[in-house]
């Protein structure tokens, strides 16, 4: 086999600090990104009452979903059941307008109601969401699935609560791939819960798979295995299980990268001597050359209005990173600071770029599109791998701050930093679904 693996692990995990000094303007997240926190809304959940279907309290454990849903959201303060003058799970459908002056004094803003009954062997929850100042009902849904699908039936009710109060759409139902290390040589692709909850394999081929990317539409995942071999380029289709070589040419062909509009991937390839980058359409053909020369250049990553890519290349001598317009044109640099900068993800915004940056160790960092505003996020453990959720609110990475390489998530100015991953195995290269 040849001696690639070692290869991408500099890339994906670097090790040795060589710090540098953050501006100092950087130890507040910067005001783009506290623009788009609309101020909390306090919520309370009612019903939910026991339900059992499977051995399982379908009630408890959709309460606790639905919380755990929103609070993540950063925009929900969700009451503890404690401080409500009523007990919640007591409640049934129909009896929520005589709480809500109870509710209103306690400046509670919204009640969700849910109930959990089942038709047949299918799983039905009714959900409802009211304005406890006006007393009105926002929305009522029920929906209905196979009880092994209930964490999902809940996310989709939480997604479908904060779209309703904000127009926006929310992360609930989002998925996460990500590589794990099931044997010593296995390294094989999983897709998770956004929560950390359900990871089923993708791949089974007992080689090394890495670098999975989400197309834009979630239905296609481009990732490299050397399942054949050589590190190949592959596509897998959700909707029919296919699974197709995008890239086979001898060397590597590495780091996919989605255009916003799904039709084109960037990625690395080195047959052509150096490591360089490609663009390839989504169906296949002759890449295209991005960057040349013998260089080392990774990662890519598209802008939201599909102009540029950003990149880290160790063309100056140490990997740091660059953007280069579509056509190949106008590459520049933007790191200059510490020996040590890669991976960097463009925010779904293109208001900032996430990186893993070598201060005081590996960690995740932030900066403006034009190299500006540094700004560090992680500080415990050896940090790298971010990935943006698709709202840009939240960060998933990758941290041996547990000792193996685990998953977490944080919000995006890196607080409330998670852990998603506990299997006992290296857990690395997230990327988070649209």
């Amino acid at each position: 086999m040849m001696r690639a693996p070692r290869w991408i692990a500099v890339w994906v995990m670097p090790a040795v600090l060589a710090g540098f000094a953050p501006d100092a303007r950087a130890q507040v997240i910067e005001r783009e990104l506290r623009e788009r926190v609309v101020p909390r809304i306090t919520i309370a959940i009612a019903g939910f009452a026991p339900f059992s279907m499977n051995g399982e309290d379908l009630g408890k454990l959709g309460e606790s979903v639905l919380a755990a849903d929103l609070r993540f959201t950063t925009i929900f303060d969700v009451m503890d059941p404690a401080t409500l003058p009523f007990d919640p799970r007591s409640v049934q459908i129909d009896q929520e307008r005589p709480l809500l002056p109870g509710l209103n004094s306690l400046k509670v803003q919204h009640l969700v109601m849910g109930q959990v009954s089942s038709r047949g062997h299918e799983a039905v929850v009714e959900g409802r969401l009211f304005d406890v100042t006006t007393g009105n009902m926002v929305f009522g849904k029920r929906y209905v699935g196979d009880p092994k699908f209930y964490r999902l039936i809940i996310h989709r009710f939480a997604d479908d609560i904060l779209f309703n109060l904000t127009g926006e759409k929310g992360v609930a139902q989002t998925r996460i791939a990500f590589v794990s290390a099931v044997t010593r040589t296995a390294k094989e692709i999983f897709v998770m819960d956004y929560d950390g909850a359900s990871p089923v394999a993708i791949t089974g081929n007992q080689s090394i798979n890495l670098s999975p990317r989400w197309s834009p539409d979630g239905r296609l995942i481009a990732y490299t295995s050397y399942r054949n071999g050589n590190p190949d380029l592959f596509v897998l289709n959700f909707d029919s299980g296919r699974r197709d070589v995008l890239s086979a040419q001898r060397g590597l062909n590495v780091t996919p990268g989605w255009s916003p509009d799904g039709q084109w991937l960037a990625f690395a390839m080195s047959a052509s001597g150096g490591t360089n980058l490609f663009l390839i359409p989504k169906s296949g053909g002759t890449p295209k050359p991005l960057t040349t020369g013998p260089a080392i250049s990774v990662s890519p990553s598209f802008s939201p209005n599909g102009r540029q890519i950003v990149f880290n290349s160790d063309r100056g001598g140490s990997p740091q990173i660059y953007v280069v317009d579509v056509e190949g044109t106008n590459l520049r640099r933007l790191t200059f600071q510490g020996n040590y900068n890669a991976s960097p993800r463009w925010s779904p915004r293109g208001e900032k770029i996430l990186f893993m940056c070598r201060l005081a160790g590996n960690q995740i960092c932030l900066m403006n599109p034009d190299g500006t505003g540094l700004q560090q996020l992680t500080s415990l453990g050896g940090n790298e791998d971010p990935s943006w959720s698709p709202d840009g609110r939240h960060i998933v990475f990758a941290s041996t701050r547990t000792g193996h390489r685990d998953l977490f998530v944080m919000h995006a100015d890196g607080t409330e930093q998670t852990r998603l991953t506990n299997n006992g195995r290296d857990n690395y290269l997230p990327d988070w679904s649209p």
